[in-house]
């Protein structure tokens, strides 16, 4: 941020602001459409999506409001050896993200989310994709057998049919 003056709205933070609004707004919007059951414990499935929605949608006002008051905070804006933004990590995570919802309908939850592991690990800067796929399969097998077998949800079991 510059000391000499007020800084300039930056149409990107604005942007990004508003893609998480939306977002937010979107995932509490469709969170209505999931049948209400409770199970003993009176929590139903629309819990974590509400939350996760209302996240979602405070970080982009919060964000939002702070691209028009000024600028985000605290983002370092002088990096030795980065003239510009580095794009590639939000873009491999990104990636991971897509290609899970694209791939759980028909290559299952393990295999999807598996592949989503090893990508964000990438993203955030791993350069052991074996050891990332290992780790990744390992978490995602036991969160598989946990949601399905000890909670009961349906996960889409993809070619393996466990």
């Amino acid at each position: 941020m510059s000391t000499t003056g007020a800084r300039s709205i930056h149409p990107a933070e604005v942007a990004i602001s508003l893609v998480l609004l939306c977002i937010g707004s979107f995932v509490i919007y469709e969170t209505q459409g999931i049948a209400e059951t409770q199970g003993y414990s009176q929590v139903g499935p629309r819990l974590f999506p509400y939350i996760i929605g209302t996240g979602l949608t405070l970080c982009g006002a919060v964000l939002g409001w702070h691209a028009i008051a000024g600028g985000w905070r605290d983002v370092p804006l002088d990096q030795p050896g980065h003239d510009a933004p580095d794009w590639i990590a939000p873009a491999i995570i990104s990636i991971g993200i897509v290609l899970h919802m694209v791939l759980i309908g028909w290559a299952g939850f393990i295999i999807a989310s598996t592949l989503m592991f090893v990508l964000i690990a990438r993203g955030f800067g791993s350069k052991r994709a074996v050891r990332d796929f290992a780790v990744g399969l390992a978490l995602v097998i036991a969160a598989y057998f946990l949601f399905t077998r000890a909670l009961g949800l349906r996960l889409p079991p993809g070619p393996f049919g466990v």
